[in-house]
């Protein structure tokens, strides 16, 4: 009895819904009550809805991704490579992304990042990169380095000179991408040592890192006085040379004259 009484309730519902439409169509209106109710129900799912949804995005990926606040910095892709976990269960195969990430004013950084996915191993390696900067020195108009220096990483050895303006950035791609980022844009360069791309970032950062300025250098070279123990005395090393040649003399005449 119950189930019957629920299926007339529903048939007459259903009923009184067709009529109003009918009625509404009849008087000219395009939004039927159907439609209205649809509205409504829509409006109270988007009320319970995260104000960041976007249905466009995979289940598991981070949603804060697209909402990132830009900054000045510029991202370079070095290498992309697959690697692979051995594990019981079988191989684990993940993308490695090698990215250098600068803003072209002396701060400069680099970052791997591993994941099942391309593009997400590139935003996290980006992400680390911009945790991991180093402040390099850049001098004058020509935007060089102040002097020659090499850097050392492990295999790698890497050269840096400087060049004048106009000259350009002389140097291999990894180098160029580390160099132009962080703002010189004059330099020549060389690779001493392994061509492995982790090592010749890390060695260029090296060199980089180990620059001085020409103030610096002065204070390296400044003379030292130093300060004698006697100071309203002068010193004269010759006359004191001649003094010990005729003590040594006497001596000498000393010892014939007892013989």
């Amino acid at each position: 009895m119950d189930q019957a009484k629920e299926i007339n309730k529903q048939e007459k519902n259903e009923q009184k819904e067709i009529s109003d439409t009918n009625k509404d169509i009849k008087s000219g209106n395009k939004e039927t009550s159907a439609d209205k109710n649809s509205k409504k129900q829509v409006k109270v799912a988007d009320d319970f809805l995260p104000e960041n949804f976007n249905p466009f995005l995979r289940p598991g990926i981070n949603k804060n991704l697209n909402n990132r606040k830009k900054d000045n910095f510029e991202e370079r892709i070095i290498n992309i490579k697959r690697v692979i976990k051995v594990t019981k269960g079988g191989r684990r195969f993940k993308f490695s992304a090698l990215v250098v990430v600068g803003d072209r004013e002396g701060n400069v950084g680099f970052a791997i990042a591993k994941h099942i996915e391309v593009p997400e191993a590139i935003k996290k390696a980006s992400r680390l990169a911009r945790k991991n900067l180093t402040k390099i020195k850049i001098v004058g108009k020509e935007d060089t380095i102040s002097h020659e220096i090499i850097g050392h990483h492990g295999a790698a050895r890497v050269l840096l000179k400087p060049a004048s303006e106009g000259r350009g950035i002389v140097a291999s791609d990894v180098v160029r991408s580390v160099v132009e980022l962080a703002g010189i844009r004059n330099i020549y360069s060389k690779n001493l040592g392994t061509n492995n791309p982790q090592n010749v970032i890390l060695a260029t950062l090296d060199g980089l890192k180990n620059l001085r300025t020409k103030e610096e250098i002065e204070k390296l070279h400044e003379k030292v006085e130093i300060k004698s123990r006697f100071p309203n005395k002068k010193i004269n090393n010759n006359n004191y040379r001649r003094e010990q040649k005729t003590e040594h003399e006497d001596k000498k005449e000393q010892q014939d004259g007892t013989k």
